[in-house]
């Protein structure tokens, strides 16, 4: 299957939060012929906005008025869920999308009860073999990653140089993580990023001009990093808070990319573009499967 035209009847409804799996099914949604109703909130919302800048969006009430099916994403907060449980309450398809390597079974528990949906749609091979492992009495369908694909085009059609070694520009990749480590107050993605800072001497780096871009997640505000910025820019030429919203205008402009678990990595790894974990030891192992990203632990 290559498309959600094999999967879906018309009308089907589309909701969305957070911007992980609104990526993802966007892009399906262009390459898509059905008749479809459509809401957008939170992240999402802003994501669809660039996309589709003249269509209008239904409102919760009212998206599942009239149609066959629910596609959605799984993000950690209750609004895609309320969403499949308005679906099941009135007797059409839900289908989900998963978007990620992490927390598969917990994306469909509430106080403490789990509910799975008719069909679960993934975007890779990693993701179809572990979701067929632990979901096995759901329908589990995979569709080519169209988001990833497109990154990746846009990202080397703007490059205008080969990623420099000794390496010149740095992109961190901002992600507001779950996890604590153990005896510790502060986030772990604070924790990462002073652990990269620390260990700069691991990475061959320009010894005349290093500039640093830190990207913030969609769900983060803008000033999330600030004190990060204040803290070490005076260590650089340059240390930024990106400003655009185009994660492939970041990438095409760096010669490394670090991060934690963000499928941005993964863009950027796919980009050929040098990437690498930067969590430290007393942290969670990284989520990403794919065996190229380096880790600065390791190194």
């Amino acid at each position: 299957m290559k498309r959600l035209d094999d999967i879906l009847e018309a009308p089907f409804a589309v909701f969305c939060y957070d911007a992980g799996a609104a990526n993802l099914i966007i892009e399906w949604l262009k390459d898509c012929n059905l008749e479809m109703k459509v809401c957008m909130e939170g992240p999402a919302k802003e994501i669809w906005k660039r996309n589709f800048p003249n269509k209008n969006l239904y409102s919760f009430d009212t998206v599942m008025d009239g149609v066959t099916a629910l596609l959605s994403g799984t993000g950690w907060g209750s609004y895609e869920v309320n969403a499949r449980n308005k679906a099941k309450n009135i007797n059409i398809k839900n289908i989900a999308v998963i978007d990620h390597w992490v927390n598969y079974k917990e994306r469909f528990v509430r106080d403490g009860q789990e509910e799975l949906p008719d069909m679960i749609i993934v975007s890779d091979k990693y993701a179809y073999k572990k979701a067929k492992l632990l979901f096995s009495k759901v329908q589990i369908t995979q569709l080519p990653n169209n988001y990833l694909n497109a990154q990746v085009s846009l990202s080397h059609n703007l490059r205008k140089k080969n990623c420099r070694t000794p390496i010149e520009n740095i992109l961190i990749i901002g992600e507001p993580l779950k996890e604590k480590i153990n005896g510790q107050d502060q986030n772990t993605e604070f924790i990462a990023i002073s652990y990269l800072m620390n260990n700069l001497d691991k990475i061959n780096l320009s010894k005349e001009r290093i500039k640093v871009t830190l990207r913030t997640h969609p769900s983060e505000k803008k000033n999330k990093y600030d004190s990060v910025k204040k803290k070490y820019i005076n260590q650089f030429a340059e240390f930024s808070i990106s400003n655009t919203n185009n994660l492939y205008e970041d990438i095409a402009s760096a010669d490394l990319v670090v991060g934690m678990n963000s499928f941005a990595l993964v863009i950027a790894l796919s980009s050929d573009v040098p990437t690498i974990c930067i969590l430290p030891p007393e942290a969670n192992n990284c989520v990403l499967p794919q065996k190229e990203i380096m880790h600065l632990k390791k190194m």
